[in-house]
């Protein structure tokens, strides 16, 4: 449950960031409306130099209020051109690690959630009586400090994201603790040989509801809908691989009787099939990412050597940490269960084939 929930965040975190932001505007905007309305008596006790009148505080409001709407729109541009210059001189898949920056998420939060605070101050101040002093324009200001900050962060960020060095070493960083994630992973399971797998006679398919990438497989939950049937599930597919619809993604061993229909419905939902593949738990294609930047760098259009030299040197420090561990077939069980699910890792040959298969191949040319 609680990698389906990291999941759906970093696919939707653009999102997110956006209406973490514009609610918080919203919120401050709400308690500067009733502190001005004087619905909280709290006038009286803030200093005089916080408190402007309603006339200044129009004209301060409504000229952030255009001001950050010009920067918004320049930021945005900015972020396409980065974009587009991601796509063009790296690779299409790396795009989305600077749209989903945190930088690059936040500035934008950051502006359009002011825009949205002054016109709401904006628009419940006509209720309030030309003679009332407000708050509402310090804290205009005070806001209008905190985007410029994020302005000049956001400055610096796209002038460091497209020097490919930098982006190599955030790729890397990336890649690394999938890595090693992953090896903590293999470390605590398990391992058996294939010919230990099918002593059950009775089997069911489980069947692939969608096209798409595999991201997730909900382990748990799978060892909880078997935990009463002696049974070794054998899952087909590695995390990232593509699926077709009706596929078997998995076999289930098993003997005695089952409801199959009902079972088979239950054990479909622990497989998160996604139109897009994430770097969540697929190391793959995070090096797959990096992979992309040295065939760009070697292609007789970028023609950057030094480049493709030292993504290799990268590629070839994260495929030591692999190396250390033989592929084999994992067994994944709880004691409580009489059931195991057999998962099959990528083998460190073909991880090794899969990296440098198409340097090798292009680079000849």
């Amino acid at each position: 449950m609680l990698s389906t929930i990291k999941i759906f965040y970093k696919e939707n975190r653009i999102w997110m960031y956006l209406l973490k932001y514009i609610t918080i505007s919203i919120i401050i905007a709400i308690m500067a409306i009733l502190i001005d309305t004087k619905f909280f008596e709290v006038l009286n006790i803030l200093p005089d130099i916080l408190l402007t009148s309603v006339d200044l505080a129009k004209l301060i409001l409504s000229t952030l209020a255009g001001s950050l709407l010009t920067i918004t729109t320049f930021t945005f541009s900015t972020i396409m051109v980065v974009l587009t210059m991601y796509s063009s001189n790296f690779s299409p898949r790396v795009v989305n690690n600077f749209l989903t920056d945190k930088i690059t998420m936040k500035v934008l939060g950051v502006f359009i959630g002011g825009f949205f605070y002054c016109i709401l101050t904006l628009f419940f101040m006509r209720n309030i009586y030309s003679e009332y002093l407000v708050v509402s324009a310090t804290i205009a200001v005070i806001y209008s400090a905190f985007c410029i900050v994020y302005f000049v962060m956001f400055v610096f960020r796209v002038s460091s994201s497209i020097q490919a060095t930098k982006l190599i070493g955030r790729l890397y960083e990336e890649s690394l603790e999938i890595v090693e994630n992953t090896l903590k992973e293999r470390k605590t399971k398990e391992n058996i040989t294939y010919s230990e797998m099918t002593k059950f006679s009775n089997k069911l398919e489980i069947p692939s509801n969608q096209n798409g990438y595999l991201e997730l497989i909900s382990f748990t939950d799978i060892l909880f809908n078997l935990k009463n049937l002696e049974s070794s599930l054998i899952v087909n597919f590695n995390i990232g691989d593509f699926i077709s619809e009706n596929e078997i993604i998995a076999t289930l061993y098993y003997s005695g009787d089952i409801k199959k229909d009902a079972l088979k419905a239950n054990l479909e939902k622990n497989f998160s099939i996604e139109g897009e593949r994430i770097e969540y738990n697929d190391y793959r294609y995070s090096i797959q990412k990096i992979v992309d930047i040295t065939l760009r760098a070697i292609s007789p259009g970028i023609n950057d050597p030094n480049t493709a030299i030292h993504c290799i040197n990268i590629l070839g420090v994260l495929l030591s940490k692999l190396g250390k561990i033989e592929g084999s077939y994992n067994i994944i069980k709880e004691d409580s269960s009489k059931t195991r699910i057999i998962y099959e890792d990528f083998d460190f040959k073909e991880d090794l084939y899969f990296t440098f298969y198409q340097i090798a191949h292009y680079g000849k040319k």
